[in-house]
């Protein structure tokens, strides 16, 4: 239960800390005294979109904040914890908001910094505001289904929680068949397994060798300059060695200046190293000389072996140029398309297990939607009748109430997974609304006025009670357009639903308020200085009399009224006796 709220600088609230307690609670308090902002300050807490303006003139922020008591509320604790908003185990719940006139404002759970949207995901386990602003879930088409599910009972919801598993279990086979297919269908898949296959064909069969194309570079360029590479080799030989001719060559003026310097270093030994240097470039020359023959002999100007060499390293500069830059780079391709052939290989096998599958999980979810549309039509009736009853009670005698239940459609003319199935089956739901005798039924959404929706919600959260897990309900100006025994009536259904929740009610009639267990007011205080503020205060006795006499339109403080007052909230309290209340 909210046990706790305290706002500070918010609208015209200057500062407010009150204790509700379990129960029904009353707000009442005359037109603009801050009722509603009291609400909104709910509202913000429960993940409502906030606005600077919201902040009280001459403050820097708002700041929000309420406490629960979830001590009650094993269900509630539950899910906060499997959500991580707060420890299973903890009896206490807290909601913070600070608004600031400039900049983001900041949220927390249990004292620790959370986003928006995690107090909205709270709220919705927590509270419902019921009323002409938010938090409205008659307001929304996809929350009508869930009405009816809880109506139709434990049984139902078992059948759903089973649906739902065949579902997911269904959706996840379809997910893996488009993967298994490519996501863009078999064909798709097959032409990229082609085109693999052919690339690694085509790499494979090229066997490339580490280095391979740097060393047939060389090769081909060798190829190509052999003749002019063969002149050059002999001149140089020619100059080192003499061979055939006669003449003298450098290997012969070394050998010459070499046996000279040697005399001189047997005259002056400081000639030795000049000596033994030119020894070793003889020696140096008649190698190089050698060596050179060698290569000019290796020389091989075949025209064939040349184009052998030029069409090899065309194949290799091609594959390098289509698979990355370099051979390495080629192997790496070929590394990754195996394993993408492998993939697509085993997907494409997968692919032909899993339409078998999805058959099978295809006829379950059959199966068990057709099993929930059954009883989901065997409880509409009841439910029909049950909400037409409620609101006769509440002053809707004339209005009718009806529920539309319809299969998704489905373009296909087939069972199709998106369009045929939903989470909750292939059923949709809708509730319609009359406002008179003889009208026709339509969108409840679109043609209840704000006092009609609230009493409406009213009615249902009187059959689903026993169903519904929210322990907060709040009544936003649902007394609008009603009065006399309609009044009365609706506070005494207002403090049957405490049966299974705590409920808190905005009101201006006598009548609600007398079946409250717990009033309070709202009233505007005059400072000089800081002009009118918001106060809140829990009335009692006396108080709550006067109060009552102000909401019959008499705060003179007449005695006849202050004794008719007195007998609205009696025979309200006998009235309570006799319906009682299990907590």
């Amino acid at each position: 239960m909210l046990s706790q709220l305290r706002v500070r600088d918010f609208a015209l609230v200057d500062s407010v800390d009150v204790e509700f307690h379990a129960g029904f609670n009353v707000l009442s308090g005359e037109t603009g005294a801050g009722k509603t902002v009291l609400i909104g300050a709910i509202g913000l807490l429960l993940g409502d979109r906030g606005d600077s303006m919201m902040v009280r003139s001459g403050a820097e922020e708002a700041v929000l904040e309420a406490s629960f008591d979830l001590s009650s509320a094993p269900a509630v604790r539950q899910a906060l914890g499997e959500h991580g908003y707060a420890d299973a185990s903890e009896d206490e719940l807290t909601l913070g908001r600070r608004l600031p006139r400039e900049g983001k404002s900041r949220c927390t759970v249990n004292g620790r910094m959370c986003p928006v949207s995690a107090l909205s995901d709270i709220g919705d386990l927590l509270v419902e505001v019921h009323g002409q602003n938010t938090h409205q879930a008659l307001l929304k088409q996809s929350s009508h289904i869930g009405y009816l599910d809880r109506y139709a009972g434990q049984g139902h919801l078992k059948d759903l929680d089973g649906y739902g598993e065949a579902y997911s279990r269904l959706r996840s086979l379809t997910a893996e068949r488009s993967r298994a297919r490519g996501g863009t269908g078999l064909q798709d898949s097959a032409r990229e397994i082609e085109l693999l296959e052919h690339e690694i064909h085509e790499i494979e069969s090229a066997a490339v060798e580490p280095g391979e194309l740097e060393v047939t570079e060389e090769r081909a360029s060798r190829f190509r300059h052999a003749r002019e590479l063969w002149e050059l080799a002999s001149r140089v030989e020619n100059a080192l060695s003499a061979g055939e001719q006669s003449a003298l060559t450098v290997r012969d003026l070394l050998t010459q200046a070499s046996g000279d310097i040697t005399r001189m270093a047997s005259r002056d030994a400081s000639i030795e190293p000049l000596a033994a240097r030119l020894d070793s470039l003889s020696l140096e020359a008649e190698d190089i000389a050698g060596e050179v023959e060698i290569y000019r002999e290796s020389l091989d100007t075949d025209p064939a072996l040349l184009e052998q060499v030029e069409t090899r390293l065309s194949l290799l500069r091609e594959l390098s140029r289509k698979y990355g830059g370099s051979l390495d780079a080629v192997e790496a391709y070929l590394a990754r398309a195996k394993e993408r052939l492998s993939e697509l290989a085993g997907l494409a096998l997968r692919a032909t297990v899993i339409d078998s599958e999805i058959k099978s999980a295809l006829a379950d979810v059959t199966e068990l939607a057709a099993r929930l549309t059954g009883n989901r039509r065997a409880a509409i009736v009841s439910l029909e009748e049950a909400v037409a009853s409620q609101m006769a009670g509440l002053g809707l005698s004339g209005a009718g109430f009806k529920v539309q239940l319809l299969e998704k459609a489905c373009s296909h003319g087939k069972a199709d997974v998106a369009e045929s199935f939903g989470p909750k089956g292939s059923d949709e739901v809708e509730f319609l609304f009359s406002p008179e005798p003889g009208e026709p039924e339509r969108p409840l959404r679109r043609i209840a006025s704000g006092g009609e929706m609230s009493r409406v919600m009213l009615a249902l959260k009187i059959v689903l009670a026993e169903a519904d897990r929210l322990p907060v309900l709040v009544f936003d100006e649902v007394d609008a357009g009603i009065g006399g025994e309609t009044a009365s009536t609706v506070g005494e259904k207002l403090y049957e639903l405490t049966r299974y929740h705590q409920v808190f009610c905005v009101t201006h009639l006598p009548q609600i308020a007398s079946f409250a267990d717990w009033q309070y007011g709202v009233f505007k205080t005059k400072d000089d200085s800081e002009g009118a503020r918001t106060a809140v205060a829990l009335l009692e006795d006396d108080a709550r009399v006067a109060e009552v006499c102000r909401m019959l339109g008499d705060a003179s403080g007449r005695r006849v009224t202050a004794e008719h007052a007195r007998d609205i909230i009696k025979r309200a309290g006998t009235r309570k006796k006799t319906l009682g209340r299990t907590k």
